[in-house]
């Protein structure tokens, strides 16, 4: 299963609830158990274990999150451009949504150092810094009028994606896109959890800036 994401080996969407992905493990750890398969003469020692290592990664909210928005970026980068030499070429009269995509990004990893930093002592000097650095990227998203509550990577990387199937989409038209999805294909307490995320981020973001 070389090349496969987490969600291919569970034969799930990248969307799935908790529910789906347990029942998915649990379907294909019958279909694979090695002391049911061995009496055939089939090995899957190997596919068992995959199962199971996305299983663990994908029940977790926080694992699945962070392995979201690492694939997210490799199947971006394995694109027919990189993104970051693009954003840093393209037209400020007319960005490609990857530069949003960029900003938001490095902005994610600058509240994630700075929200640890908050909750130790003597570091007023490297928060300042990070706030600074922030505030250009805040300035590039909102110059794109993309309102706060879609910063985060999650919903990021889903415009992204939809960008990629038609670059001639607005980001406009990308944040109608991304409501619509979860108006009507998002189950609500996936939705719920994705809202608090967000609130989550938007509330660091804020303390960040006004530190």
């Amino acid at each position: 299963m070389e090349g496969k994401t987490y969600y291919q080996i569970l034969g799930v969407s990248s969307t799935a609830s908790l529910a789906e992905i347990t029942a998915a493990k649990n379907r294909l750890a019958k279909e694979y158990h090695p002391d049911v398969n061995m009496r055939k003469g089939i090995d899957t020692t190997a596919l068992m274990q995959e199962v199971l290592e996305a299983y663990q990664i994908l029940s977790d909210e926080t694992t699945r999150a962070d392995y979201d928005r690492r694939i997210a970026g490799r199947s971006a980068v394995m694109q027919t451009f990189d993104l970051h030499e693009a954003a840093e070429n393209e037209a400020q009269e007319d960005p490609a949504f990857v530069t949003y995509w960029k900003a938001s990004n490095d902005l994610y990893d600058i509240v994630t150092e700075s929200d640890a930093l908050f909750r130790q002592k003597d570091e007023t000097s490297r928060i300042a810094q990070l706030a600074l650095q922030a505030l250009r990227h805040i300035l590039t998203l909102r110059e794109g009028q993309i309102p706060e509550r879609y910063w985060h990577p999650d919903i990021m990387n889903w415009l992204l994606f939809a960008w990629y199937k038609n670059r001639n989409f607005t980001t406009a038209y990308l944040l109608t896109l991304y409501d619509e999805h979860m108006k009507n294909e998002i189950p609500v307490m996936d939705k719920l959890r994705l809202k608090n995320k967000s609130m989550r981020y938007q509330h660091s973001v804020k303390r960040l800036i006004k530190y």
